[in-house]
């Protein structure tokens, strides 16, 4: 999920602490004034697992090798040996590879987009050279290379986990990790994301200390400041689960990477909006349930009482996504550019191979024709030698 997800998580989760929604309404003194802060605190703590790896943990991981992404002349195919060469030296040596890939930066908001694909059907990997899109990655139609595909066959069995193919286009490129277990190839989409910073025992470790602060600083009930902290942490891990990459969730006594559920991508547009409806939803009936706000009625101030939960999830919650849920169905033009990107690669690919598959069935049947051709040549040459013998008698 997206960086705002993750923090209205960790704020809609701490909102159900009565105590900490108190505190959050008192002004006054500085203590209770530095209080207030202690919803957001969850918020902070909800992104904290990624900004750790995007911030620090990539800087630390190098790569062993370095595919050339020549913006000015753009090579599909040696893209794919460059890639299939990292695999293949790391199925035959067992060492543990990692292979960088970079942006195509045409001009100052202009990218060019390519897409990474591995087949694990036939181990093979593709380079697709798509569209120059914008900084806001919209496509400019009919910018693709004439020559768009590169495509490699490696030696490794390839088990790849990921989902559906990369799309690279603005700012930065990803990074893979290669690993040989048993008679695979695993293939690790950001093999530094997602690990030691994505661990509840981490969480634990790094909320801790909010309560030493609270203490020092007088705040009341410093208990409090770790549990929330630790919520939004926790959150943060949970939800990543609902996708393909998982996460080391309790490193370091188990550092290897679980998958995920693949249920969503992080980048699905409509789960990071309903996620966040729905925090928005959850905040403020908490806010209302707890410190409920008060109208005016003539000359008396009266207290505007919550409703019932069910009705109130049920009209602002339930009705909302409904309506969403039903708008998306039918609409094909809400789905993000790089499910795009990634579908029309797929086809493309498809259609490379029923190309290819084609050239060699043509090869196939002219390598056919020309042995049919020279037996028939040399049966005609015994033929003509056995008519002359009989003449000859």
């Amino acid at each position: 999920m997206k960086g705002l997800t993750h923090f209205m998580s960790g704020v809609a989760l701490a909102s159900f602490f009565t105590p900490a929604v108190l505190m959050a309404g008192k002004t006054g003194s500085s203590a209770t004034a530095a209080a207030s802060f202690i919803l957001t605190l969850g918020g902070l703590y909800g992104i904290m697992p990624d900004t750790l790896d995007f911030k620090m943990g990539q800087f630390f991981s190098e790569p062993d090798f370095e595919v050339d992404c020549d913006p000015s002349n753009p090579d599909p195919q040696k893209m794919a040996d460059q890639l299939g060469e990292a695999i293949d030296e790391c199925w035959e040596t067992g060492k543990d590879i990692k292979v960088q890939f970079y942006p195509m930066r045409l001009a100052s908001n202009v990218w060019q987009q390519y897409v990474i694909k591995f087949d694990g059907n036939t181990d093979e990997v593709f380079i697709v050279i798509n569209e120059a899109v914008s900084t806001s990655q919209i496509p400019f139609m009919g910018t693709e290379p004439e020559k768009r595909v590169g495509r490699c066959k490696v030696k490794a069995n390839l088990l790849e986990t990921h989902g559906r193919p990369s799309v690279v286009d603005i700012l930065s490129g990803p990074q893979f990790g290669f690993k040989k277990d048993g008679e695979h190839l695993l293939i690790e989409f950001l093999p530094w994301h997602r690990t030691w910073s994505h661990s509840y025992v981490l969480g634990a470790l790094l909320a801790l200390p909010t309560y030493f602060i609270a203490l020092l600083m007088g705040f009341s009930l410093p208990w409090l400041y770790p549990i929330i902290a630790f919520l939004g942490f926790a959150i943060h891990l949970t939800e990543d689960l609902t996708g393909h990459m998982g996460g080391s969730l309790i490193w370091p006594i188990k550092k290897e990477r679980c998958n995920g559920a693949g249920w969503f991508r992080a980048s699905n547009p409509h789960m990071n909006f309903l996620i966040d409806y729905t925090c928005v939803t959850v905040i403020i009936y908490n806010l209302w349930r707890i410190t409920p706000p008060l109208y005016r009625v003539g000359k008396n101030t009266e207290i505007l009482t919550a409703l019932p939960w069910y009705l109130y999830y049920f009209v602002f919650l339930a009705i909302p996504i409904t309506i969403y849920l039903l708008i998306v169905k039918f609409s094909d033009k809400l789905e993000d550019s790089k499910s795009f990107a990634a579908v029309n690669a797929e086809n493309l690919v498809d259609e490379f191979k029923k190309i290819e598959g084609t050239i060699d069935i043509i090869e196939e049947l002219s390598e056919a024709d020309t042995l049919l051709a020279e037996e028939l040549e040399i049966r005609n040459k015994e033929t003509k030698f056995g008519m002359d013998q009989i003449d000859g008698m």
